[in-house]
């Protein structure tokens, strides 16, 4: 660690001059009370009435600011923190940030790893607030406090300490978290997330703006463009829009054509762990106006195949969302976990709830479920020994998602059919040539380090798992598959419908836009491969649901005699394109039939695939739902009521063999009724 001793030169020298006037503003009293503390413990700095009198009247900014330039900043910066009034910007975790606070106020900090074991065999007294922790307990017949503190406690603590420096000695400074696990009780520990910064993304790797000034200009130079030739030579620009939507389409068929023609993939390999060896696992479950959903999940979690004393779940949920808070008081009660409160703010978003939880994280592995979610009862510890055997460049593992009440609508068989060409077909074929695999918005497993490497989740994206997947591969990481399901819920409405997938290609349309501001850097980062698969996944899937508005637009101008079907400046094009609508439908048709068959629990008739073309309709009218939004309000998450399907209630843990090891079968809860929840948040 760079030593900040040398910082206080500036301080030292005036404080030399004139005594009294070293020590008038509580910002400068802030940075020598740090660098008092710096000294060795041999040499305990003595009680300093005046200085803990400004320290008494400093901001809590201004001990914050002490505290984190004292501990990262150079010489200068420490000198200029002395007399500037800007702020100085935290560090994301909360290891990092408390960690700081210790070293400023020269006491003990403890990641949490030998705070339990200090209060098992003594009585302790916690208390928990809204914006901090305390814990006192007996060690040796001498009172220690262990604190969580609050950023408006930091001025009384320094001039505590500054008056008393012997009682630095009894205080221990730790994460929240910390205090949470040595209490241990199975009750939600309501505790105040910390929300600045919500980021550690690039600038230029926001999805804040739509489009930068640069795009807009090389946006609008192509307009002009297009505009120049359509008037110069209208069949000439014809001809090239329908060769460049032809090759799109007949590239994203071709996808799902190989996916199909290659059903045999390797599964990742996986190194047996004993209970002891599992690593600590954090759940994320990030919640808004959710009710008696919920119940279902926290059985789910309840029953997990995972050492308890191992898991730490975190329920996330918004300062102003008393219905959900209600809600995990209510179902999550004798649950081993804790309520994290997201502070408000802007954008009220999952993934900026994501990035309060994971900076508190305490496990080396974090997942994500969301509220409709029921995992495979095995899934986290075929996750955790997937990574123990995989290299540690493998950063993410998606399980498969499924639907579980597939039969209630032609809306949900659909939706089933789609999630099993995805997650079955499609994604396996990619993740089996090491490509870059889209995630899922649940259910991704992930490295805690290499997530945080690459500055966690953008807050303003809204299909935040598409843009962190693309983020990681150019990171240097990879991506896989594991076999295993969590079962979730579709949406039985149209209008829900709509709202979740405009949602998705709004944020599909902002991940493009954010991954091309720099198109030389993400092919150099992604290569010729995954950056070819980005624009095919992206561009495709929007550039199919538009295609078939107009193939339906022009079915319907054909059958009235208004206009001739599949009209183009020449018969060859007309040819091409209608070899590509023939080969796209018969490619998705194909695999949809196959898929579902292979999921003999969806109960959908293979003929269903034949719903398609008005489930394609939909899709397109998502997209243009979704360029409005991307306008008008880029940044607004459409909310999809969850809890309101009629869904089995029995959990089932598939089986996966282990390279080299017998099959072990989770245990298989039975018994259990169909149930049904009203709730309409």
């Amino acid at each position: 660690m760079r030593s900040s001793w040398g910082g206080g030169v500036f301080f030292r020298r005036k404080a030399a001059r004139d005594p009294g006037e070293a020590l008038r503003d509580p910002r400068q009293a802030a940075i020598v009370f740090g660098l008092r503390n710096q000294r060795p413990r041999a040499t305990m700095p003595k009680a300093d009435a005046r200085l803990a009198a400004l320290l008494d009247r400093a901001a809590p900014d201004e001990c914050l600011n002490a505290a984190f330039v004292l501990r990262w900043g150079r010489p200068s910066e420490i000198a200029a923190a002395g007399t500037s009034s800007e702020p100085v910007r935290p560090p994301f975790r909360d290891t990092d940030y408390y960690e700081a606070l210790a070293h400023w106020l020269g006491c003990r900090f403890d990641h949490g790893h030998t705070l339990s074991e200090l209060v098992r065999d003594s009585r302790a007294e916690s208390v928990f607030c809204e914006d901090g922790a305390i814990l006192r307990f007996l060690v040796d017949g001498r009172q220690v406090v262990a604190i969580a503190p609050s950023p408006t406690w930091l001025p009384s603590l320094a001039s505590l300490v500054s008056r008393c420096p012997k009682a630095a000695d009894r205080i221990i400074i730790v994460p929240p978290h910390a205090i949470d696990a040595a209490v241990g009780e199975e009750r939600p520990r309501i505790s105040a997330g910390r929300l600045d910064p919500i980021h550690e993304i690039p600038a230029i790797a926001l999805a804040d703006r739509v489009v930068t000034r640069p795009q807009v200009l090389a946006f609008g130079l192509a307009l002009a463009a297009f505009a120049v030739v359509v008037a110069v030579a209208p069949f000439v620009m014809l001809g090239l829009l329908f060769v460049t939507t032809t090759a799109i389409l007949l590239a994203y068929a071709a996808s799902r054509g190989l996916a199909l023609m290659r059903p045999d993939r390797p599964r990742q390999p996986r190194r047996r762990l004993k209970a002891s060896e599992l690593p600590e696992y954090s759940i994320l479950v990030p919640l808004f106006r959710e009710g008696e959903g919920i119940a279902h999940l926290v059985r789910a979690l309840r029953r997990l195949d995972y050492p308890p004393d191992k898991l730490d779940i975190q329920f996330l949920v918004e300062a102003d969302d008393a219905i959900t808070r209600r809600a995990v008081m209510r179902h999550a009660h004798d649950l081993s976990c804790r309520m994290t409160i997201v502070p408000p703010g802007s954008p009220q978003t999952k993934p900026r709830a994501l990035n309060v939880g994971l900076r508190q994280a305490r496990g080396s592995l974090v997942t994500i479920y969301d509220a409709e979610d029921r995992p495979e009862l095995d899934q986290l510890r075929v996750a955790a020994e997937t990574f123990a055997a995989a290299a540690p460049d493998m950063a993410a593992l998606q399980a498969r998602l499924s639907i579980d009440h597939a039969g209630d609508t032609w809306l949900t068989q659909m939706f089933a059919i789609e999630y099993a060409c995805l997650f079955d077909h499609v994604m396996p074929m990619v993740a089996g040539e090491e490509r870059i695999l889209l995630l899922g918005g649940t259910s991704n497993h992930f490295r805690t380090d290499a997530l945080i490497r690459v500055g966690g989740w953008d807050p303003y994206n809204v299909t935040e798992d598409a843009d962190l997947a693309i983020r990681l591969r150019r990171g240097g990481y990879r991506i896989a598959m594991i076999e295993s399901r969590t079962y979730e819920e579709a949406p039985i409405s149209v209008d829900a419908w709509l709202k979740q997938r405009s949602r998705w290609f709004k944020g599909y349309m902002q991940t493009w836009l954010v991954h091309n501001r720099r198109p030389l850097v993400l092919l150099r980062e992604l290569g010729w491969a995954d950056t070819s698969l980005v624009h095919l996944f992206i561009i495709g899937a929007l550039t199919a649901a538009l295609a078939h508005l107009v193939f339906v637009g022009q079915l319907v101008l054909a059958l009235t005699g208004l206009a001739p079907l599949l009209a183009g400046p020449s018969g060859a094009l007309t040819a091409i394109q209608l070899v590509s609508v023939l080969f796209g439908y018969g490619a998705s048709f194909a695999l949809g039939a196959v898929s579902i068959q292979s999921r003999r629990g969806e109960r959908i008739s293979v003929w269903a695939v034949l719903w398609f073309p008005l489930y394609w309709i939909l899709m397109g009218a998502a997209v243009l739902l979704a360029l409005h939004d991307l306008i008008r309000s880029p940044h607004y998450w459409r909310k999809t009521m969850h809890g309101i399907a009629s869904r089995p209630a029995r959990l089932r843990a598939r089986p996966v063999p282990l390279a080299g090891h017998p099959t072990k079968r989770a245990p298989t809860p039975t018994g259990e009724r169909r149930s049904t929840s009203s709730d309409r948040a």
